[in-house]
Formats: structure tokens, C-alpha cells, sequence
């Protein structure tokens, strides 16, 4: 079997030679010793530096890798898929939430940058002027400014409070979607014939009233139901936070 030196095996795996003594210390990935002295990766080594540069880029923790590696060992892919699957969907779920809460962070971004300069007062600064007070509808008796008169390319009028609410609502009406295509500024999701299209349509027409930078196109076929969602390129990362990916 053929063996690498440690600057051989970083050139074929990415990472920096003192990652690579790192991961050796943690017991990750521990390489021969020859009578030399010196480090010898063979080929099984450097494919399970390969596959944790793959958990890095999933996000996974060195943990968790440990973990998976350990799967791996056993020589059988199930057990490993179905650990990996678990661990990627965790992150799927946790980078949703934190596009979730980015949306709700920027709307209130909007309606605070919507009503600084709609009053200036000559003196101080008062309730009114946007520098101090509350923002936007919070301001009793002021009707809310839209968000789509800012400047922001995907702005959303939707308060922000009921941005996870409704993200939580595209995933209902999307589970049942059997497939999902990528598209070139936007995602399809095809159903089946027998899918409640009337549901889809209201909360399409809901999304479109608070945020028109979503187009969406309803297609009726003879055995299936398909949903463009497309945007501009900011939105993209929007539209997958609850419409998935291909």
C-alpha cells in the first residue's frame, strides 16, 4: 500500500501540515510511524482526511466526525448515512432558524431606516423623530410605513414578529412535495395531482402582498402540481430557508 509523507498527504487532502498534526494529537486521524521517525499516511488515512474535510464543510463538529469516522470503519454505508443524515438535518434546522431570525432583525432594520427623516424636529430630538422613540407601527396611532417604499431590494412589510410564523407555514404547504428542482434564480417543488393547490395559491397571494420581490407560478399538469418560487439573487437564501433545495 502506498504511503505519504505528512507535506504529501497535506497537498492531497487540503489541509496545512499543523492541521494535520492536530488531528493526530485529538486521535482523528493518526498516521504510521516508520523507523525513522517520520509520519506515513497510506490511502485509507488519507481518505478519512478526506471525509473529514467533508464534515468541516457540513459544519459538523470534531466530535461528530470522530463519531461518523469511527461508522465508518465498520465498512458499511447505512449506519454512516443515517448518522449523517441526523447531524445534517440538525444544521439544516439551525441555519433556517438563524435566516429566520436575520429576516426578523432586517425588517426591523426597514422600519427604523423608513421613519428616520420623516420627522426632524428643529431642537432636540423628541418621540416622534425615529432617533429615540419606537419605530414604525409601534408608534400608537401611526399607521405602519411599507416596507417596500425603502430602499432595500427584498424588502417585506410582514412584522417581524410573524416571520417565523409564516416560514413555518411554507413548510407545511410544502412538505407534501415530492420533488425539488433547482432553478436559475429561484427553486420548483412538484406535488402530487391530488395536493390542495387552493392552499398554495392563499399563501402565495399572502407572500406576494407583504413581499413582491417573490414571484410565483402555479402549474396544473395531469398527473402533478408544480410551484416556481423565484426572486432576486438576495432572496435566494430566503426562498431556501423554507422551500429547501434541489
Amino acid at each position: 500500500m502506498r504511503t505519504y509523507k505528512i507535506s504529501q498527504a497535506a497537498a492531497q487532502t487540503g489541509f496545512s501540515e499543523s492541521a494535520l498534526r492536530f488531528y493526530e494529537q485529538e486521535g482523528i486521524v493518526v498516521p504510521q510511524r516508520l523507523d525513522s521517525g517520520y509520519r506515513a499516511y497510506n490511502d485509507q488515512a488519507i481518505e478519512s482526511l478526506r471525509f473529514v474535510s467533508r464534515g468541516k464543510q457540513l459544519g459538523l463538529s470534531l466530535e461528530e466526525i470522530t463519531e461518523l469516522l469511527t461508522l465508518l470503519d465498520e465498512e458499511r454505508c447505512d449506519p454512516v448515512q443515517a448518522r449523517m443524515r441526523e447531524m445534517v438535518d440538525s444544521r439544516i434546522q439551525a441555519s433556517q432558524h438563524q435566516i429566520a431570525g436575520l429576516v426578523e432583525f432586517t425588517a426591523q432594520l426597514q422600519q427604523a431606516i423608513a421613519r428616520l427623516g420623516d420627522h426632524t424636529p428643529a431642537g432636540p430630538c423628541d418621540e416622534n423623530c425615529g432617533c429615540t422613540g419606537a419605530t414604525g407601527a409601534d408608534v400608537p396611532g401611526r399607521e405602519k410605513i411599507p416596507l417596500s417604499a425603502t430602499h432595500s431590494e427584498i424588502a417585506c412589510s410582514l412584522e417581524a414578529g410573524a416571520v417565523s410564523d409564516r416560514i413555518q407555514s411554507w413548510r407545511s404547504v410544502l412538505r407534501p412535495g415530492i420533488e425539488r428542482e433547482q432553478l436559475p434564480d429561484g427553486i420548483r417543488v412538484r406535488f402530487e395531482r391530488d395536493v390542495d393547490v387552493r392552499a398554495i395559491a392563499e399563501l402565495a397571494s399572502a407572500e406576494q402582498t407583504c413581499c413582491n420581490f417573490f414571484d410565483f407560478k402555479i402549474g396544473i399538469g395531469s398527473d402533478s402540481v408544480t410551484l416556481d418560487i423565484t426572486g432576486p439573487e438576495p432572496a435566494q437564501d430566503l426562498i431556501a430557508s423554507f422551500a429547501g433545495s434541489s
